[in-house]
C-alpha cells in the first residue's frame, strides 16, 4: 500500500530528529537536493535516502569528500567506505540497507500450527539454535520488545521463530525476524513478522523493514509484508 502523506510526514520527522535536524527540516527541503549535516564528534558516517530526499551525516572532511559524488554512487557500501578511509584508515562498513514502511497492519490469518509467545525464555532458546551471525543480524541480541512463535507437535513447546523491535526516535519500529534454520522456508519468519508489525500499530509506531542490499530475501519479505520501499541507509562507523 501506498504511503500517506501523513505517514510519510511521521517517518520524515523521525530521521530529522535522528540526523539532528530540525524537526521539518527533511521533507521540508526541496527533493533532489541533499542536505549535509557535520558533526566532527560523530561516531559513524551514514548516507540516507528517503522519498527523494538525501542526507549525508558525519565529520565535515568527509562530506566534503563526498560533494563530487552523485547520490547514486555514495549510496553503495564500497565507495562510501572508500570515501571515509582516505580520512579514517581504520573505518568498516556497517552495511548499506533498504528502508521500508507499512502503512497499515498486514493481514494474518490464525495459525494452527503453533502459538504465539511473550515469554522471553522462548527467545532465550531461540538465540542458542541459531547462529550468531544470524542472531546479531536480526537484532534480537537485546530487542526492546519480542514475540516467538512456539511450535506444537513434532517441536512442541520449542520457539522456532521471532521477531523483535527496537524503537528509533519513539516512533519508528525497527523489525527483526529470526527463524530457526531447520525450519526455514516455511512461512514461520513470514507470520512472526506480521504479528511484529500488527503489534507495533497497535503500540502507536510505524514499523519499519530494513532489508539489507545483498538479501533479495529479506526485500521480498518485507514486500510480502505490505511494506513500502522508501529510500536507503549506507553506514561506515569510524572506529
Amino acid at each position: 500500500m501506498v504511503l500517506s502523506e501523513h505517514t510519510r510526514s511521521i517517518i520524515g520527522l523521525a530521521w530529522a530528529r535522528m540526523l539532528g535536524l530540525e524537526d521539518s527540516a527533511l521533507l521540508g527541503q526541496p527533493a533532489g537536493r541533499r542536505i549535509d549535516v557535520v558533526d566532527d564528534e560523530a561516531a559513524t558516517v551514514t548516507f540516507v535516502q528517503l522519498f527523494g530526499h538525501s542526507i549525508a551525516y558525519g565529520p565535515a572532511d568527509v562530506l566534503a569528500a563526498a560533494h563530487r559524488l552523485q547520490d547514486e554512487e555514495l549510496e553503495l557500501e564500497t565507495v562510501l567506505l572508500e570515501i571515509v578511509r582516505r580520512a579514517y584508515p581504520g573505518a568498516r562498513s556497517m552495511g548499506e540497507a533498504h528502508l521500508l514502511y507499512a502503512e497499515e497492519p498486514p493481514e494474518l490469518a490464525p495459525a494452527d500450527y503453533a502459538s504465539v509467545s511473550f515469554e522471553s525464555e522462548h527467545l532465550d532458546q531461540l538465540r542458542t539454535e541459531c547462529p550468531a551471525d544470524d542472531v546479531a543480524a536480526s537484532g534480537l541480541v537485546a530487542p526492546d520488545w519480542a514475540v516467538s512463535l512456539v511450535a506444537e507437535g513434532h517441536d512442541d513447546g520449542r520457539a522456532v521463530a521471532a521477531a523483535g523491535r527496537e524503537e528509533w526516535s519513539h516512533v519508528l519500529a525497527q523489525i527483526g525476524v529470526m527463524t530457526r534454520p531447520d525450519r526455514r522456508g516455511m512461512g514461520l519468519g513470514r507470520y512472526i513478522a506480521a504479528v511484529a508489525a500488527e503489534e507495533a500499530f497497535a503500540d502507536g509506531l510505524i514499523p519499519q523493514w530494513r532489508a539489507a542490499a545483498e538479501s533479495a530475501g529479506s526485500l521480498r519479505l518485507g514486500l510480502s509484508l505490505g511494506f513500502e520501499q522508501a529510500g536507503s541507509q549506507t553506514t561506515v562507523a569510524l572506529d
